[in-house]
């Protein structure tokens, strides 16, 4: 705890990006940002292990805006060198959304990198569905009246409910990669990612599935009509430089497919 305390004004945290393709054009829909903490004596520390413990000892707002304002700024330099990334997905912690304020910090940050709201999607977990705190649905609203998208991470893998679909001002949906895993020998897990993505298209949402690992992944689920896929059959998440090199080969090699 003390060790993740310092880390934060010490920068020694890194954010890396997973990229998500649409699988019908094959271009970028978006990059995951996702958090990493390599420390010089205790190694490289799981987000399992230092997320939760972000949120035991109240720094997991201050996180939070840390990746935020990272992610705005790898944005803007990819921009800034030709690479047309669309937007950058970041998870917040459920806790996150209690704070009136968020919209407004939210914005700051986006404003001082002279991006636009649309450039951020903010995930949520069904945890944020199920949190019934006065300012938790009225800060959701917010965020989107303001023009940032919000995605529903792990979808399936809770208390999913389509009233809560109804409700909430989500664009978009996350397959959880535990459906994605058994598409080819669980006929129940195709037959519930089929329905997934029956229910984005009725209600307009974007859906997108995690831990591809397959070409016959890719296949099946353009099949089903995902919107966008990412996982390591494309690749991990890569610092920003390292994406960099990766959207500049993978536009080259899309340049060569469709010549």
């Amino acid at each position: 705890e003390i060790r993740l305390r310092q880390a934060l004004p010490e920068n020694s945290l890194q954010v890396h990006y997973q990229p998500q393709l649409n699988l019908r054009t094959g271009q970028l829909h978006s990059v995951e940002a996702l958090t990493r903490w390599d420390h010089p004596e205790l190694g490289s520390i799981s987000p399992g292990c230092f997320i939760p413990l972000a949120e035991e000892c109240g720094v997991i707002g201050e996180l939070g805006m840390w990746v935020i304002n990272q992610s705005c700024s790898d944005l803007r330099q990819w921009r800034e060198q030709g690479l047309n990334v669309p937007a950058v997905s970041v998870n917040l912690s459920p806790t996150d959304f209690r704070d009136p304020t968020l919209p407004t910090r939210i914005k700051q940050r986006v404003d001082a990198h002279g991006l636009q709201p649309l450039d951020l999607v903010l995930e949520i977990t069904e945890v944020v569905l199920l949190d019934r705190h006065p300012d938790t649905l009225r800060t959701l609203r917010t965020l989107a009246q303001l023009g940032f998208r919000l995605s529903l991470d792990d979808f399936g893998t809770g208390y999913s409910s389509f009233n809560y679909l109804r409700e909430l001002p989500v664009s978009e949906i996350k397959l959880d990669q535990s459906f994605v895993a058994d598409l080819d020998s669980d006929p129940v897990a195709e037959a519930l990612a089929e329905a997934v993505c029956r229910i984005g298209a009725a209600l307009s949402l974007a859906v997108v599935a995690e831990g591809v690992t397959q070409a016959h992944h890719i296949e099946k689920l353009r099949q089903l009509g995902f919107t966008a896929a990412q996982g390591f059959y494309y690749t991990g998440a890569l610092q920003a430089q390292a994406l960099a090199v990766w959207l500049k080969q993978h536009r080259l090699a899309q340049s060569v497919h469709s010549a």
